[in-house]
């Protein structure tokens, strides 16, 4: 299942891009979330950013971030899945097989 949403920000696209793609950056605005570990799958600065983040108690999901330049500034678009293979019904059939 995928999210997608957006959102114009009065910032340049090189401006967002550092907010999304450094660690200091995302720091500043995920000051309050959870602690997540974050795996970058393609970076193609300043407009598209691909990473899997999940925390301790939460499953991974893909998130695809475009940065585009708007009259505003910049418009964010974030489309964010869960990955969909079934993995907890693969392990319980083996669990099954070798009870």
């Amino acid at each position: 299942m995928d999210t997608r949403r957006e959102i114009e920000i009065e910032a340049t696209p090189e401006e967002v891009w550092e907010a999304l793609a450094t660690e200091e950056g995302r720091e500043a605005w995920l000051e309050d979330a959870p602690a997540r570990e974050i795996v970058v799958e393609t970076a193609e600065e300043p407009h598209r950013l691909v990473w899997w983040w999940w925390t301790e108690d939460a499953p991974a999901t893909r998130v695809e971030v475009l940065v585009v330049a708007a009259p505003a500034g910049a418009r964010v678009v974030v489309v964010e899945s869960e990955p969909s293979f079934p993995l907890p019904a693969l392990a319980a059939r083996f669990s099954l097989a070798y009870a």
